[in-house]
């Protein structure tokens, strides 16, 4: 086997490396969601990589027939039942919204709309919450509401804060799914943020120096006394183009240094 075909082999074990790695990825959650009536169900959650848009997968029966709010909730305790999950989960304190809304809690997943039977069979994507960093969902609580979700375009004091979506029919935690366990997500290059701007470090004037060139073989180097930082008192700031080059103080040192 020559080097070109070695390096051909190790090619293709790095690409499929990295295949696998990419496939382990994939992170599942799941939800199971029972009510005080008699509905019940499982929300599944599937991330295929991080930052990748979240795949929600709804199948809940014995809701009454029509649209629901659907949320997660801030926290995941069902001490009291569905009451004590808190509010909508909304790390960035926004408005209440669509889930299609520039403005929106993360949490904010619209409505789902059960059949005449009662059932919920839906599956839908979603680009805000996650499963693994600051917004992930996992750990939170999972509402499905007695109401239609209005989406906070409705003039009702709730509407920008609930979605006037009524009680919780059903609600639930959202586990992990040990076969999928969320990964510690490295974001590349193009996903970092760019570093903030820094204050320039503070550092002292240092000694100008004047090579005049009239004069082909005249190399003598001559210091500039340190001037004062800008803007100039004596002159007008910024000057005027073409501005003066700089002059180097009328004197004759003893030895001229040549280079």
């Amino acid at each position: 086997m020559n080097t070109w075909q070695i390096f051909v082999s190790l090619l293709s074990i790095v690409a499929v490396s990295a295949k696998s790695a990419e496939k382990n990825t994939r992170i599942e959650a799941i939800a199971y969601v029972t009510g005080t009536s008699t509905a019940t169900g499982n929300v599944t959650f599937i991330q295929n990589g991080c930052g990748e848009n979240v795949h929600v997968r709804v199948y809940i029966t014995g809701l009454t027939p029509g649209k629901h709010g659907f949320h997660v909730h801030e926290k995941g305790d069902l001490t009291n039942g569905c009451l004590s999950l808190g509010g909508h989960f909304n790390p960035d304190k926004m408005d209440h919204g669509g889930r299609s809304d520039e403005v929106r809690h993360v949490g904010d997943l619209g409505n789902i709309e059960a059949n005449a039977d009662g059932v919920v069979d839906t599956t839908f994507s979603d680009h805000l919450i996650s499963l693994t960093g600051p917004r992930t969902i996992i750990g939170r609580g999972l509402v499905i509401h007695d109401n239609v979700d209005d989406l906070g375009k409705t003039t009702h004091p709730d509407s920008k804060k609930t979605g006037n979506a009524g009680g919780r029919a059903a609600c639930g935690v959202i586990g992990v799914n040990p076969n999928y366990p969320p990964l510690p997500c490295t974001p590349s290059l193009s996903q970092q943020s760019p570093a903030p701007p820094q204050q320039p470090p503070h550092s002292s004037y240092q000694p100008t120096f004047y090579v005049p060139h009239d004069k082909p073989k005249d190399h003598v180097v001559y210091p500039l006394l340190s001037s004062p930082s800008y803007p100039y008192t004596h002159v007008g700031y910024p000057p005027s183009y073409p501005y003066h080059y700089p002059q180097p103080y009328h004197y004759q040192p003893s030895y001229p240094y040549f280079y």
